[in-house]
């Protein structure tokens, strides 16, 4: 929700599905105006073009109840609405612990059976969890006030019983979900059978057969094998049922396909000719064999590279940084399972993905796994440069970490955290290398502060203070201030210097990646 887009607006019946008391919330008032039965509006106090609205001149507004009238609220008064700041805490609250609420209850409606981990990730990134540091703040500041603290406090135990519901409905998805040991050992098949890359080269040949148009994109059956054959066996199923998994999967596609391109076919041809009233009937013919066929053998590889699957690693504990997260997209689905595992330390930005036309922002995380499920994380990534970096493993008998390992690990994606800000104090200055101008063109402020020049977006005191620290996903956290400047662990004598010590251009990528990259 969007604070520069004024209130957002509450409905009665929701808050009161959610277990919201309606009472403190309804003697919140504004000061509103309509002429006629139309929108209400804020009165405007300037003349002219000055006015945030044009049908708010010239109109004498009375006190209303805010809750009864929000939804009728123009859109160009509701961003200057204003009420007093505990009534806003207040009033934000209550947004929370309503969508917060229909998250859950569209959970709980959902039928019963087995859940895959790709769903639990995307369920885990919106779960209530998230969010609830910054609720809790923003409402124990006022409990003991004596015009909304009984709100607040009421307002706490609705999102603590909204809370506890998301974690119950997150331990039974985690409960329906295949074991960590079955999805590895699918995933480390998989990953075996796709090595020598004749699986793929065969797809392809197969894909170039039937392609409508040089500017089509071909479908790629091994990724279709894959994901139908692993959904099976994750679950459990035996190899028949994975076999007609694959089979069904590839069908939806190439069951009624035609020839365009008969020279792409592989040879020798495995169809005899004879029998075929034209050769584009024959070269049908061949082309359905070879992709049935072709499944059938892929099948047969995933089967035989699963039983000959070691399960290596152990069952103790280690420390793992995730790029990337939340592990939602496509190319996440085998790694899904570590949305499971507990995280330590603070959810730290790291770079951005597309989506359709955009790009929304990554994140990376630690995250305390066991030592099978680290190194298939890690065998799993192994072309994907710092996607999993392994960090120490964990004592035996010890139930949480040391946080300066955490912390060693987070830097590696996000140099400077929070805790750096605290530990450095008000009177940290720039170190000497942090002062010398860097590949990204950025020279740091003589007070410690955003760079003095290089790209306009760090420039924007907001942006800086926004990508100097490191906090949860969804929580607004102060800026350290000053930041303090210092040589990246990572760096080595082949390029002298990192360059985010002197822009702060370089944090969205790990240091050493930032320096040989420019």
């Amino acid at each position: 929700m969007r604070r520069d887009r004024g209130l957002p607006v509450l409905r009665e019946k929701e808050l009161l599905a959610a277990g919201v008391d309606v009472g403190p919330l309804r003697r919140i008032t504004v000061v509103l105006g309509r002429a006629g039965g139309g929108k209400w509006h804020v009165p405007a106090k300037a003349a002219g073009w000055r006015s945030h609205c044009r049908y708010a001149q010239h109109l004498t507004g009375s006190p209303l109840a805010l809750l009864d009238v929000c939804e009728q609220v123009c859109r160009h008064c509701a961003p200057v609405v204003r009420v007093e700041p505990g009534e806003e805490a207040l009033w934000w609250a209550a947004a929370d612990v309503v969508a917060a609420d229909g998250r859950v209850r569209r959970l709980q409606e959902q039928e019963v059976g087995p859940r895959s981990w790709e769903g639990y990730a995307r369920v885990l990134w919106e779960a209530a969890r998230h969010r609830d540091a910054e609720v809790r703040r923003g409402l124990e500041s006022w409990t003991a006030d004596p015009s909304v603290g009984a709100g607040a406090r009421q307002m706490l135990k609705a999102w603590s019983g909204v809370l506890e519901r998301s974690e119950t409905v997150l331990a039974g998805w985690r409960a329906a979900a295949p074991a960590a040991r079955e999805v590895t050992s699918v995933s480390g098949a998989c990953d075996a059978v796709a090595a020598d890359g004749n699986v793929q080269r065969t797809g392809q040949e197969l894909a170039a057969a039937v392609l409508q148009s040089r500017w089509a994109q071909p479908f790629d059956v091994w990724a279709a094998v894959r994901q139908a054959w692993s959904g099976v066996r994750d679950q459990g199923g035996e190899a028949t049922a994975a076999r007609a998994a694959a089979m069904l999967a590839v069908e939806a596609v190439w069951g009624g396909a035609r020839v365009r391109d008969v020279t792409a076919l592989p040879g020798p041809a495995l169809v005899a000719g004879a029998g075929f009233a034209a050769p584009a009937q024959w070269a049908d013919a061949e082309f359905q064999h070879r992709w049935q066929q072709y499944v059938l053998d892929c099948c047969g590889r995933l089967g035989e590279a699963l039983g000959a699957a070691t399960g290596d690693g152990g069952d103790g504990r280690q420390l793992v940084l995730v790029s990337g997260w939340p592990l939602t997209s496509k190319r996440d689905a085998e790694l899904a399972y570590l949305a499971q595992y507990e995280q330590h330390g603070p959810t730290v930005p790291f770079g951005g993905r597309r989506t359709g036309y955009g790009v929304e922002p990554d994140h990376a995380v630690v995250l305390s796994v066991p030592r099978f499920a680290a190194r298939h994380a890690a065998d799993h990534t192994r072309d994907d440069r710092q996607r999993v970096i392994l960090g120490p493993e964990l004592v035996a008998g010890t139930a949480e970490p040391d946080e300066r390992d955490v912390l060693a690990l987070l830097r590696g994606a996000y140099p400077y955290l929070l805790a750096d800000a605290e530990g450095d104090g008000p009177g940290a200055r720039p170190t000497a290398m942090g002062r010398r101008p860097g590949r990204c063109g950025a020279q740091p402020s003589s007070g410690g502060g955003p760079p003095t020049a290089g790209p306009a977006r760090w420039r924007s005191t907001t942006t800086w203070s926004s990508a100097s620290t490191a906090g949860s996903p969804t929580t607004s956290i102060p800026a350290p201030q000053p930041p303090r400047w210092r040589t990246c662990p990572s760096t080595g004598s082949r390029t002298g210097c990192c360059a985010w010590t002197s822009s702060a251009g370089c944090v969205l990528r790990p240091c050493c990646t930032g320096c040989t990259a420019r």
